[in-house]
């Protein structure tokens, strides 16, 4: 129904696509898996027509056509629900989802139809609870992403593209995604989506291409491959030990503690973070976990209790306090929280030195170019960050790589505790390899790191102590190897107490 033919895009010296061609069929779903930068996202915004091809060509019903854009597309059939979202922040869900096919009545607009088409959208995709009414920018993250999805499919195409659509969802929030996208395939849709969570491509997909530097490298029915399989024609290599064995362990003496903590949507927390700690924090969408890790990077001052950094009771009322405390935030948003767009990918990676005293890029008030360049590769080499140029705007880059800018940056400047809250989120298996070692380099360097996810198999790999929420209060707290993934779903999805393994490490 869609494919390519010898697709090869080229942004500079970058070649993101190099002679790609690919069939889909009908009443498929097809996976496009790979690294970021392996241009995978690339293809979908071509097949999409977000972007024009250098040469080749898109082919749909075998015919050879040139989309001239996205609205070119979509009167075609192609509907595409983006990675990044395309929505206005301060229009209600309603006007979001049925912009661009308002009904008028005496020249003024049916707000009645507005309504009934986003309602009969958001029914379908089994979300109907949504607040349509208040402004996207008010409605969570997660939510945000649902009313993307309902936005594309009330145009109801026959080819819907998908570029990560449950990114910023929780596992349990991804479920009725996965189900729609298997529903759409039954009702003879045709469905191509990029996801980072190999489980997803598992369980959804009937065929899947994988691409490495812009060229497939495997090409098959999912019954005809494994995982192991997939992430090797990924990588290029045999990833071996997905979540790194710490070198270290923590310390007895405690860098931060809470105490009696509290805020609107958290209930009174006591806990403290080690030094060459990892702790993680899970819990689903409204559980606090969130909450938890902006009171302590300073984006959400508390409104009761007490927080101590080595000791010293101090007040976290914005996220320069908390980093003159040796706290540094990594929020979960990267576009409208941690990144400045309108700036190169060097810039962005040098923010934090700036501000600090005694900066070694600062000389008498003026920028040291050189010191600069010389951070910013530095601090590209120890993030993985896959870059042609450091100069060019932070956009060119993929999601992943944007991702590990904002991780990146924290490499060059001296905190004692990272708080990450959901740090892979949008980064492929062996990017999350890179990150999953950073985080331990950190903790066996001595930092104390925070690690909020919605992705329990990574937490359970990585943290030495897991903090699990539900309703903004904490329900367990457990010692590395106690737990299992099926027993942290079924709390934080019910909020009753488990049984854990005997375990003697400390678990409070």
């Amino acid at each position: 129904m869609i494919g390519a033919r010898e697709l090869t895009v080229e942004f500079g010296p970058v070649r993101a696509l190099d002679g790609v061609s690919l069939d889909i069929t009908p009443g498929e779903v097809h996976a496009l898996a790979g690294e970021n930068g392996s241009g995978k996202s690339t293809l979908l915004k071509v097949l999409g027509g977000v972007q024009r091809p250098t040469n080749g060509t898109v082919v749909l019903d075998n015919e050879a056509v040139q989309l001239a854009g996205v609205h070119h597309a979509q009167t075609l059939g192609i509907g595409m629900v983006f990675q990044e979202l395309s929505l206005f922040p301060h229009l209600s869900g309603y006007a979001n989802v049925a912009i661009g096919r308002e009904k008028t009545r005496f020249g003024l607009l049916d707000t009645r139809d507005v309504k009934r088409q986003a309602r009969a959208a958001m029914e379908r995709l089994g979300l109907a609870d949504i607040d349509l009414a208040a402004p996207v920018s008010a409605l969570p993250v997660a939510e945000q992403q649902m009313v993307e999805v309902a936005k594309c499919m009330s145009r109801v195409p026959r080819i819907i593209l998908f570029d990560e659509p449950t990114a910023s969802l929780s596992r349990r929030e991804a479920a009725p995604l996965l189900a729609l996208l298997r529903r759409l395939r039954d009702d003879g849709y045709t469905v191509v989506f990029v996801s980072h969570y190999l489980e997803e491509v598992f369980e959804v997909a009937d065929r899947v291409t994988v691409l490495r530097d812009g060229k497939i490298t495997l090409q098959a029915p999912i019954s005809e491959v494994t995982r192991e399989g997939v992430i090797r024609a990924m990588l290029g290599r045999k990833l071996t030990d997905f979540y790194p064995r710490r070198e270290g362990a923590p310390r007895d003496e405690p860098f931060l503690t809470l105490t009696g903590v509290s805020c609107d949507g958290l209930a009174p927390v006591d806990l403290q973070v080690r030094d060459r700690e990892v702790l993680g924090v899970v819990g689903t969408i409204g559980s606090g976990a969130s909450r938890l890790a902006e009171v302590i990077g300073g984006l959400r001052p508390a409104k009761t209790g007490a927080i101590t950094v080595r000791g010293t009771k101090v007040a976290l009322r914005s996220p320069a306090d908390a980093l003159r405390q040796g706290i540094a935030y990594v929020p979960e948003d990267r576009r409208s929280q941690a990144l400045l767009q309108q700036l190169s990918i060097g810039a962005n990676i040098t923010l934090p030195l700036l501000a600090a005293r005694n900066s070694p890029l600062v000389r008498a008030g003026f920028l040291r170019r050189g010191a600069e360049r010389s951070m910013v590769t530095k601090a590209v080499g120890l993030a993985g960050v896959r870059t042609g140029d450091p100069r060019q705007p932070i956009g060119v880059l993929s999601g992943g790589n944007q991702q590990k800018v904002v991780l990146g940056r924290w490499f060059l400047r001296e905190v004692g505790c990272l708080v990450l809250n959901n740090p892979t989120q949008g980064i492929d298996v062996g990017s999350k390899e890179e990150v999953y070692r950073h985080i331990n380099g950190l903790a066996d360097s001595g930092h104390a790191v925070v690690f909020v996810s919605s992705y329990y198999p990574e937490v359970l790999g990585l943290a030495d102590r897991i903090v699990a929420l539900y309703e903004g209060h904490v329900v367990g707290v457990f010692p590395r190897g106690s737990v299992t993934e099926e027993q942290l779903v079924e709390l934080t999805m019910s909020g009753r107490p488990i049984a854990v393994s005997a375990h003697k490490g400390d678990p409070s």
